[in-house]
């Protein structure tokens, strides 16, 4: 049996090796072939988590986004703790931070994809770099890839658009009959029509409570850290919630809470307490023990107040749309950043063309599609990853259990 493996990332070189392992296991006869366009292997695995790689998280809850819960079953079924034990049968231990996000013991994304790339190697997978595959074809119950390479079954793990150059995965599915759903960034940067403003917060990093609208419907909501740039808004807490306004055709908006931790009352007394009783107060400094001093700056000044002014002389009615404006200051969200700088795409290969108990596909027998390439991505903190390792062994066990099943 010869299997191809078209794309070398994480949900490509999972399924090499899990092939590679069981075949040996079961002494099965089986030649794995990885086809890689890119001049070495794993090359995005190196660029996630900040170069540490977010490898999962114990987090449990709706981190996920598909269809009729097509992720589900290879989830459940390679969990967090299977996944762990696949990667420590490879060499690899990893640690889990106070928020559940899970790393290699390193902390270098490097030993995640040695550990891949050694597993494959070790296990005779051939790896054949600096190789774009542009056409599939089936053909006498096999397929022909580009002309000339000939395989009994091909697993496409292409990945997806998301930080990559010349990507061709989603016409190799159109290929075969499959449809695509329309793919965008996800997990990426904001972008604010306010830019005067934004500019004037440039490198501010700001904690709250921040709340996705579309069309005056509230979306999502996330806590955090956001990061003012030139262009709008970034930090974790805002591409969190860039995956749900990817989804979102309507007019969107941004709500910032920049003090959750008081009520609009709470926050309303405690500014007035401090403007009264702090002689010789200027309003540049009134909110310097809520927010940073530049944000606060900000916030007076897009309500029409002087810096150089007295904040005694504030009233009551003042006082309020200063808590009001800190606890509700509005960004009109004008667009995404690209693929360039997204972690991972949104659509993809339609699930609904696919078994999701074997990741085949129900169109074309013997032809197999896992990972980011798939209409299924999740949110930052290692989810998405998971969902690459867990379609990988799941595809493999599925190929497996086929050779085993005609062997007998």
């Amino acid at each position: 049996m010869k299997v191809a493996i078209i794309g070398a990332g994480a949900s490509g070189l999972v399924c090499a090796a899990e092939i590679a392992a069981k075949a040996k296991l079961n002494k099965l006869s089986v030649e794995i072939t990885l086809l890689e366009g890119n001049d070495k292997v794993g090359k995005k695995i190196l660029a996630t988590g900040n170069g540490r790689c977010n490898m999962m998280n114990r987090n449990e809850g709706d981190f996920f986004f598909d269809k009729n819960g097509f992720s589900s079953y290879a989830l459940k079924k390679f969990n967090v703790e299977s996944n762990l034990s696949f990667f420590a049968s490879h060499g690899l231990y990893t640690r889990t931070d106070e928020e559940g996000r899970i790393y290699p013991l390193s902390n270098q994304a490097s030993s995640v994809l040695d550990c891949l790339r050694f597993a494959c190697d070790g296990l005779g997978v051939k790896a054949v770099t600096d190789y774009t595959v542009n056409t599939l074809k089936s053909k006498n119950k096999g397929f022909v890839l580009n002309g000339e390479l000939v395989f009994d079954r091909v697993v496409l793990a292409c990945g997806g658009k998301a930080g990559v150059k010349g990507f061709n995965g989603y016409d190799l599915l159109t290929q075969t009959g499959h449809k695509v759903n329309t793919p965008c960034p996800s997990l990426t940067k904001l972008e604010v029509s306010e830019l005067a403003l934004v500019r004037q917060l440039k490198g501010v990093r700001q904690k709250g409570s921040f709340t996705l609208y579309c069309d005056n419907k509230e979306i999502a909501a996330e806590s955090g850290e956001i990061l003012f740039t030139d262009y709008g808004i970034s930090g974790i807490a805002a591409m969190q919630l860039s995956a749900y306004a990817a989804r979102c055709g309507g007019k969107k908006r941004l709500v910032a809470d920049f003090v959750k931790e008081l009520t609009f009352n709470e926050l309303t007394t405690a500014i007035a307490d401090f403007a009264k009783n702090a002689n010789g107060l200027k309003n540049e400094n009134l909110l310097s023990g809520f927010v940073s001093k530049k944000l606060g700056g900000v916030v007076l000044k897009s309500l029409g107040f002087s810096l150089d002014d007295y904040a005694c002389r504030l009233s009551v009615k003042e006082i309020k749309a200063i808590a009001a404006r800190l606890k509700g200051f509005e960004f009109n969200i004008s667009g995404l950043k690209g693929f360039n700088e997204a972690q991972v795409t949104a659509g993809g290969a339609d699930t609904s063309a696919f078994n999701r108990k074997t990741m085949e596909s129900e169109k074309v027998r013997g032809l197999y599609c896992i990972g980011e390439l798939l209409d299924v991505d999740g949110l930052c903190g290692g989810y998405n990853l998971h969902w690459a390792w867990s379609s990988a062994r799941l595809c493999a066990e599925s190929i497996i259990n086929e050779i085993s099943d005609r062997k007998g």
